[in-house]
């Protein structure tokens, strides 16, 4: 019966763990890759110390191309964090770009990614953080 408990209360820590995150996804690389309507797709999340970056490229002109990022950071000396969202789209390529204000520093940057391209829907997330 302990064991059961410890596993139950494993589990509802874990949980936590996972509900304080925020919606971040964790489980996400910081590339992807696929072809969609015969063409390459390439995809990324990049982070550096004060900015970050995004974009998702076609090797063609997609009927639908998006990148939608979200970029997270906190102040060097409180340790109190902000955020900042947004999306773009293109044909061929699509880009964002990040920097964290002044006192602040880089945490992670979260993406999904969508091509829409020769009767063919595409999506996949990337993410990407900063080592503390």
């Amino acid at each position: 019966m302990k064991s059961f408990k410890k596993s139950v209360l494993a589990l509802g820590l874990a949980a936590a763990v996972i509900a304080t995150i925020g919606g971040a996804n964790v489980f996400a690389a910081p590339t992807q890759t696929a072809t969609v309507g015969g063409y390459g797709v390439y995809c990324k999340s990049d982070i550096k110390y004060r900015t970050a970056t995004a974009f998702t490229e076609y090797g063609y002109y997609a009927d639908t191309l998006s990148v939608e990022s979200r970029y997270n950071y906190c102040n060097t000396t409180s340790g109190k964090g902000g955020s900042k969202s947004n999306g773009t789209g293109h044909y061929k390529r699509a880009s964002l770009s990040f920097s964290a204000p002044t006192g602040c520093k880089s945490v992670s940057i979260s993406s999904t990614h969508r091509v829409s391209a020769g009767g063919q829907n595409w999506q996949a997330p990337t993410f990407d953080d900063k080592e503390a």
